[in-house]
Formats: C-alpha cells, structure tokens, sequence
C-alpha cells in the first residue's frame, strides 16, 4: 500500500489490479507490552502516517482488474496480461 501510494505520488504510474485493502492513512508501528497483575499483553500503535492527504483514505486503481477462480486455477494473472499487453 505505501509504495503503491509513493508510486502515485512521485511518478506518473498507472496502477493496476483490485483497490487496496488497507487503509493509507492509518496507525502503525506496533508496539506491546503487558500488564503486571493480569499479564493481558497491550497492543498499540505509536505513529500516524499519512499516504493520501486531502483525499478518501482509500488508494484505487487506475485500471480494476478482478481476477476470478477460474484465472487463478488456470494459472493466469489477468493484471500481467494487461500490463505486457500495453
């Protein structure tokens, strides 16, 4: 997700495929550490960053390939195909 949104934003790159599952703006950078009585562990995110100001906090393809079962049984990747077809 973040080199596809550095992609959009520092070159002219088309992407291509399904839009990102993730979240470009987002907390990340885990860290834990567990409490001393329960001994539950905490889990928590220490930094905000931020791919796609201004915008959906979504990153979309340029061009929505959906790949079906049967490309992905037969061993096709239809995004590729489409890439080396340009």
């Amino acid at each position: 997700m973040a080199n596809a949104a550095h992609f959009r934003q520092m070159t002219e790159a088309t992407l291509a495929g399904r839009t990102i599952g993730e979240n470009p703006n987002s907390y990340q950078e885990p860290r834990e550490f567990t409490l001393p009585h329960s001994k539950l562990t905490v889990r928590y995110s220490t930094k905000l960053y931020e791919f796609n100001r201004g915008g959906e906090n979504a990153i979309h393809a340029d061009h929505e390939i959906v790949v079906t079962w049967e490309e992905y049984k037969a061993g096709r990747d239809p995004v590729m195909e489409w890439v080396v077809g340009r």
